[in-house]
């Protein structure tokens, strides 16, 4: 047989082998079936140790919503956790997995939310496990009120106020309110109107208990915090003659948060803050987990319980007598203290906003 035949015949073999081969890895339809690895799912225990919270039990977490998506949103499971699969198939990928004990988007009373968002890498022919760690995702809400605002307006409730939805928390109610984290308003609902007093931004995983009184003082407004060892709960007091006061940074009262000044590149306004730290880097913040050492500036956030540059205003201690009176190093006791601050936002420290040529100040 000649050379040239013999490579012919070869070619035809091989190319029916490559065929056959095909044949046992393709489905019909010609499409090639992903390999599939397993996914097995657990929840870590938690204890929920809230003294200020009625419903303080566990939740059922077989209860919770699991999703479990791919990247371009397809669906590969949605329903009780309780009711999973030992083991999910999936192809071969990246997943999002999402558990939530409830949909709580209408507020009330007594409903905190439980939850966790994370990503998971699918490996063929391997079982990956994955524990998943549930945290509060909602906010809490719990109003205290004063005598001076029980003899100013009686029994007058607020009403708390997220968008198109509210609830109002009568006077001698003791128990939390919960509402998706965002802005709130908080409205004295009197026999002949209603008014807004004041707004907060509520924070995933936050319960802050206000207590809120009246003053004789017009237009005066004083703050104060408390922050526990697990820092999910703040008290925060509100004394209030019943107008509203709204950010726009002209005034101690209606000085910017943090977070709403870093928009103000370049402007002198009222800044107020809780003192988190000191020794500020374009990179990190020392939240008291050592020895201050730097004299010239602190750090301040529009929570007590930030742990992050980003979330962080760097102060600069410019003026001599300032230094003296507000830097960490020679006044430990203004950790975590609630400051008001007149100066220019300006980047400092870095490229992060910050406040220098501080003029007053007060706390």
């Amino acid at each position: 047989m000649e050379e040239k035949e013999m490579k012919r015949i070869a070619a035809i073999f091989i190319a029916a082998a490559m065929i056959a081969t095909a044949c046992n890895v393709l489905p019909e339809n010609g499409n090639q079936q992903p390999r599939k690895g397993g996914l097995v799912l657990g929840i870590a225990s938690f204890e929920i140790d809230v003294p200020s919270i009625k419903s303080s039990v566990p939740p059922d977490t077989n209860s919770f919503v699991l999703s479990v998506t791919d990247l371009l949103g397809k669906v590969y499971y949605k329903g009780l956790y309780g009711e999973r699969p030992d083991s999910i198939l999936l192809p071969e990928g990246t997943y999002s997995l999402a558990l939530v004990s409830a949909d709580y988007s209408v507020p009330a009373f007594e409903s905190p939310q439980w939850g966790t968002e994370t990503q998971v890498d699918i490996v063929a022919d391997e079982v990956t496990k994955v524990l998943l760690e549930c945290s509060q995702i909602n906010s809490g809400v719990r109003l205290v009120y004063g005598s001076h605002y029980r003899e100013l307006f009686g029994t007058s409730p607020v009403n708390i106020v997220q968008g198109d939805k509210s609830l109002l928390y009568p006077v001698g109610e003791d128990r939390f309110a919960f509402f998706p984290p965002g802005e709130a308003r908080f409205d004295i609902v009197t026999d002949t109107e209603t008014k807004p007093i004041f707004k907060r931004t509520l924070r995933s995983g936050v319960n802050l208990t206000i207590n809120l009184d009246a003053s004789s003082n017009s237009g005066e407004s004083a703050f104060s915090v408390t922050v526990d060892t697990q820092a999910t709960y703040e008290t925060e007091d509100i004394i209030t003659d019943g107008t509203f006061f709204e950010e726009d940074g002209l005034t101690m009262k209606t000085a910017f948060c943090v977070d709403s000044a870093a928009r103000h590149l370049g402007d002198t306004v009222w800044v107020w803050g809780y003192i988190v730290g000191g020794d500020c880097t374009a990179d990190n913040v020392n939240f008291f987990t050592g020895d201050i050492a730097s004299t010239t500036h602190f750090a301040i956030a529009s929570s007590p319980t930030a742990s992050k540059r980003s979330e962080c205003m760097a102060v600069e201690l410019s003026k001599s007598a300032m230094r003296a009176e507000l830097n960490l190093v020679d006044n430990p006791q203004l950790k975590y203290k609630k400051i008001y601050l007149r100066g220019k936002v300006a980047n400092y420290m870095g490229s992060w906003p910050g406040i220098k040529n501080l003029s007053e100040y007060k706390y």
